[in-house]
């Protein structure tokens, strides 16, 4: 993380690039905001000698597929992330909002812990449920859920440390080290686990009337179509079908991206609320404000009107992007428009999101600042994208934030999160770098019952 750092802020005082070598290797780190914009709608092969370690988890899913392979994709998966198919989940967002207040309840109470695996928890049942159809973890038995989420886990921390270890590159000498058959072990049990229940989706969606699924008016109303996976297989019947390698890319790469990615997220967010316990009362009045009891229940409505709460999950997401940088390597010589430096063909590019988010030159002295209100509608604001931008942007932003928002709703409305309050209005949260950017002494917090 000190690495991402010290590099973003040398682009401040450069013009927003910096050029470096990470071993033998050449790469350009980017920060510029019209750089950024250009690189990302121009230049769509990902470097995968930096991010190799992560392919290895996702195969050719949309995230790191060659521009060949990602295009034809996108098109059958894009219409899986509509707002009709996300609206459909609704109810297991607020089913598994509440199922996570009443884990919560128990620890209420009891002094400081870490809340970061019942989030993480609650992410990953949330994310199983509507990308496999996997109505609860325990379903699988209590020892395949927890094989599974350590191997997620696991996985996660072994590509992060090939990452940063310039010496794993090369594949030759990655496959004689231990990291590599730890990594192989995890990342098995991953496949297996997708595999079954593709053979299983495939059986069980035999029968449905492709005409009738897709002149449905709203999702979930067939009990056989429950998610992410049964909406790929049927989208992709019109375009010969994907294969059960491609169906296991495209739902290993969501799986794996989506429940850090949440769980980031929604953990840096209480943290933060637990520094600052002004901004924290603000939310909770607006909580407050829109919901008319104790016990209703979430609608994507009710999300949409918590403004100030949409602020600080943004805030929240612009200080501590889950996902820190993202990578480029072009085809053809691409000119900066902000300098005029033309990159070379295949040359590594780094795009700091961390960067582009605490850039002074674009948003501000106040730049490392926690402050939620520069989100207000009209608001002055820098570059932001902590779901990337441009062509190959996450497809799944909309589901990261309603899972997210579900979450702290849920949580902010029966709890005050209580941490170590900040004397200042920048945040001390030492990161590190497991693929997300995560706090380094985990999320301890202490949970006190409001009294409505």
């Amino acid at each position: 993380v000190r690495l991402i750092e010290d590099i973003s802020r040398e682009t401040f005082r450069t013009g927003g690039i910096q050029k470096k070598w990470g071993g033998p290797w050449f790469f350009i780190a980017l920060t510029n905001p019209a750089d950024i914009e250009y690189v990302s709608k121009n230049c769509l092969e990902k470097d995968l000698l930096i991010m190799k370690s992560l392919k290895g988890l996702t195969g050719d899913g949309g995230i790191f597929a060659p521009v060949s392979i990602w295009s034809k994709k996108r098109k059958v998966i894009i219409p899986a992330f509509s707002p009709k198919i996300l609206n459909s989940f609704m109810d297991i967002f607020s089913r598994r909002s509440a199922n996570l207040v009443d884990k919560l309840k128990e620890l209420s109470g009891t002094g400081k812990f870490d809340i970061w695996p019942i989030i993480n928890n609650f992410t990953l049942a949330s994310i199983a449920e509507t990308s496999l159809g996997i109505r609860n973890l325990e379903g699988m038995n209590d020892v395949a859920a927890s094989d599974f989420l350590k191997s997620v886990e696991e996985s996660f921390i072994l590509a992060s440390n090939r990452t940063f270890s310039v010496w794993l590159w090369p594949d030759w000498i990655y496959k004689l080290s231990w990291q590599y058959r730890h990594f192989k072990k995890h990342n098995d049990n991953i496949i297996n686990l997708t595999n079954n229940i593709i053979r299983k989706k495939r059986n069980d969606l035999k029968h449905v009337d492709l005409n009738a699924y897709e002149n449905q008016t709203i999702f979930g109303q067939d009990d056989k179509v429950d998610s992410f996976l049964d909406h790929l297989i049927l989208l992709s019947q019109r375009q010969n079908g994907f294969t059960d390698t491609e169906l296991r890319e495209e739902i290993t790469t969501f799986l794996l991206a989506a429940t850090d990615t949440s769980a980031v997220a929604i953990c840096n967010t209480l943290l933060l609320l637990g520094k600052y316990p002004k901004i924290q009362e603000k939310v909770h009045e607006e909580l407050v404000r829109v919901f008319e009891n104790d016990n209703e229940k979430l609608y994507k409505d009710l999300l949409s009107d918590l403004k100030y709460l949409d602020m600080v999950l943004k805030e929240s997401l612009r200080l501590y992007p889950p996902v820190p940088l993202i990578t480029r390597k072009p085809t053809e010589e691409i000119t900066l428009p902000s300098s005029g430096y033309t990159i070379p063909v295949q040359t590594g590019i780094i795009i700091s999101i961390w960067g582009a988010h605490r850039d002074p030159n674009y948003w501000g002295p106040d730049a490392d600042c926690f402050k939620p209100e520069r989100f207000e509608a009209g608001g002055k604001t820098g570059f932001f994208m902590p779901f990337s931008t441009g062509p190959r942007n996450c497809i799944g932003y909309q589901y990261a934030s309603f899972t997210a928002k579900s979450a702290l709703a849920s949580i902010l409305r029966q709890f005050k999160v209580v941490t170590e309050e900040e004397d200042g209005p920048i945040p001390k949260i030492e990161c590190k770098f497991s693929i997300m950017l995560k706090s380094k002494h985990g999320y301890p917090v202490r949970l006190e019952r409001r009294n409505h």
